[in-house]
């Protein structure tokens, strides 16, 4: 895997969001609650977490209680503020609707916890892309190159003054179009961070 540092403009942190919404991947520790992952480790408030994170989906199941679902190795989980309209007050956590969906919900973990390293998919909708994301990125989180391709192919004459410093492992590289070019085929361990 390749190690990537880019250090970019405040500003143009939101053009890493596509990589947000296919979702990123992040070594941590796993079979914990969602609560403890995403609080403990992610960093998220309590109160943001109950308040601000409207929609949970765990392996393609809405959540309704984080104190019971449980990260496993090999998870993917969705996080959204709320959603407009029917479909997103019956996804909403605890909703009023959660009973017309109580066939595909997160069930509790009866398994138990064992705690373990492990991957985990995490996916960032909306504002809580906007709020949190920045923070994941510059913690570092694996991706696949062509995803960074495409946000290079997109804003090709900008890339300089979009990406301010760039490292490849432990050398100072180029941030331009043939950098990403030559990256399309590997996994990447990407970290993003403000330029002072």
């Amino acid at each position: 895997m390749i190690q990537l540092n880019l250090h970019v403009d405040a500003s143009c942190v939101s053009l890493f969001s596509p990589l947000l919404e296919k979702g990123v991947v992040i070594q941590t520790r796993t079979g914990c609650t969602l609560r403890d992952f995403l609080c403990g480790q992610l960093g998220l408030s309590g109160d943001y977490l109950d308040q601000r994170v409207q929609t949970l989906f765990l392996d393609a199941r809405p959540v309704d209680d984080v104190d019971t679902a449980v990260i496993r190795d090999g998870s993917t989980l969705a996080l959204s503020a709320a959603m407009p309209g029917l479909l997103g007050a019956t996804m909403r956590k605890g909703g009023r609707y959660a009973a017309f969906r109580k066939d595909i919900s997160q069930h509790t973990d009866e398994c138990g916890i064992c705690e373990a390293t492990g991957r985990v998919t995490v996916k960032l909708f909306n504002m809580v892309a906007r709020e949190v994301g920045g923070r994941l990125l510059e913690a570092g989180v694996e991706v696949d190159g062509s995803d960074l391709q495409r946000i290079a192919d997109r804003y090709p004459e900008d890339l300089s003054r979009i990406i301010r410093k760039a490292r490849m492992g432990d050398h100072e590289v180029t941030p331009d179009k043939s950098l990403f070019s030559t990256l399309s085929k590997h996994r990447i361990l990407l970290s993003v961070s403000i330029a002072k």
